[in-house]
């Protein structure tokens, strides 16, 4: 059974994305210097795209009606080593998925100790945060590419402090905060004043002030509150909305102020034409839905690995992801490399069950939160 697994900042590098989006679409009317000089100030893997390795059970309706992407938040100490091996971990990773037609955007939460085979190494089931440690960012997309049947090649990687960083630069963000959600905040505040060292007072009053970086992130973290994870999105979304605000109204001076401070944070492999083409639409995109990966699991503690989330099996969890992801794709058929990769976790775990409705888990737990 699964147990409760805490995921410190799960999905708060979506909305630093969806901010980065915003101020290159408004640096947009100043004219194509500012958003090319913007763009410099972050890290570029100029490696060769058509060396990330994707799966054959690549769909030609993933390929022409969908973009998918890779979003990282990293433990890293600056940009420069998001783009190299051997010196950050992965403490969340976003699978995002645009519909190129309608602009819907879905979201799939990859568990940083879901326990998968590493890519460009001798075959080795690890939990998936030590993907990009061992490989960097390549290594990181080509496993999941080789476990989840994708075809990702862009991925975008964030400093988990440029978050609060970039709400500060903008002067605060005015949020409604509810009495019920004071204590779940404050006790995220202070995980988040230890992870980023970023120091900051509490929030002791309910309804609509301005609240700095640390604890507007905060604010966004909080689930335990409510309907779970469908009113901790809607906290999300007022984070952003609010940023947007905020961008909107602010002048060259402060979105040069944000950017200065934020983009030495963010390290991609997207070209800027391939960024200024997704900020052109940044308020088409409707983000409709997000499920967490593997859904069916279980969290045993298997020796030296320490606790990880095993797929309960990998082949029904990548079916039900690509059901998700990519609904109209009816060609999609689990390759011969998932179904090996699945039964060798089977056989390391003894874990194999087939994923059924009534094993789904919302997000699996754990009271043992060892980083091994």
């Amino acid at each position: 059974m699964s147990k409760r697994r805490k995921s410190k900042n799960k999905k708060l590098g979506l909305i630093l994305f969806a901010e980065i989006l915003v101020f290159v679409g408004l640096l947009a009317g100043y004219g194509w210097y500012y958003v090319n000089h913007s763009l410099d100030l972050m890290a570029q893997d100029t490696t060769d795209k058509d060396e990330i390795d994707v799966s054959d059970a690549v769909t030609e309706t993933m390929k022409d009606k969908y973009q998918t992407i890779a979003l990282y938040g990293l433990d890293a100490r600056d940009n420069s080593d998001m783009t190299k091996e051997g010196t950050a971990h992965s403490d969340a990773v976003i699978i995002a998925c645009i519909n190129n037609d309608t602009k819907e955007v879905k979201l799939a939460s990859v568990y940083r100790d879901c326990f998968l085979e590493m890519a460009r190494t001798t075959p080795s089931t690890q939990k998936y945060t030590h993907a990009y440690f061992l490989g960097g960012p390549t290594c990181a997309v080509e496993t999941l590419n080789k476990n989840l049947d994708l075809n990702i090649k862009d991925y975008v990687s964030v400093n988990f402090e440029a978050l609060a960083k970039a709400i500060d630069a903008l002067g605060g963000v005015t949020i409604n905060v509810k009495e019920k959600e004071l204590n779940n905040l404050n006790h995220n505040l202070e995980e988040q004043v230890e992870v980023t060292g970023i120091a900051s007072e509490g929030v002791w009053s309910a309804g609509e002030q301005t609240l700095n970086g640390t604890q507007a992130t905060a604010y966004a973290r909080i689930r335990k509150v409510g309907n779970g994870d469908f009113e901790r999105t809607q906290r999300q979304r007022a984070v952003i909305s609010a940023m947007v605000k905020k961008a909107k109204e602010s002048d060259l001076s402060t979105l040069n102020d944000v950017i200065q401070e934020v983009f030495p944070m963010i390290a991609t492999n997207m070209t800027k034409s391939q960024i200024i083409s997704l900020a052109t639409d940044i308020f088409d995109y409707e983000l409709s839905d997000n499920i967490g990966f593997p859904l069916a699991n279980e969290t045993p503690t298997l020796g030296s690995k320490g606790s990880v989330v095993v797929p309960a099996n990998l082949v029904s969890n990548v079916k039900n992801l690509h059901e998700f992801l990519y609904p109209d794709d009816t060609e999609y058929q689990p390759s011969s490399e998932v179904r090996r990769i699945s039964d060798a976790i089977t056989n390391e775990t003894g874990i194999g069950d087939e994923f059924t409705d009534d094993k789904k888990t919302e997000e699996p737990t754990s009271t043992n939160s060892s980083d091994n």
